[in-house]
């Protein structure tokens, strides 16, 4: 049994079951061709905006903190992976510098519980 973990292509649709890094960014599916658009960040075990629209749509929703806006798997659930930001953990791997399970082992280590 090949119990090795990998990541989403880009582009796929985004579900809780998809293993996602400090790094990886998700846009809203109806701003695909808008990087200006809804856009948030994985950081530690949730998602941040990265974009003021995406930061106002959930805001609109009702959904996160004004001080500290931060999103669960299950609100980004149907959103598209994007490229992530050069030099960032997803970044390395996607780019197959560090595989995900050094990426994962270094997010517990970082931000554990």
């Amino acid at each position: 049994m090949n119990t090795e973990l990998v990541v989403a292509p880009l582009g796929a649709t985004y579900t809780p079951r998809l293993i996602c890094t400090t790094g990886d960014r998700l846009i809203h599916p109806a701003d695909g061709r808008n990087d200006l658009a809804r856009i948030v960040v994985r950081w530690a075990r949730a998602w941040v905006p990265e974009t003021w629209p995406a930061r106002q749509y959930f805001a609109a929703l009702g959904i996160g903190d004004d001080e500290n806006p931060c999103y669960r798997d299950e609100d980004v659930v149907g959103w598209h992976l994007l490229q992530p930001r050069p030099d960032s953990l997803a970044w390395r791997v996607r780019s197959g510098e560090i595989d995900v399970t050094t990426a994962l082992t270094a997010e517990a280590e970082a931000w554990p519980g």
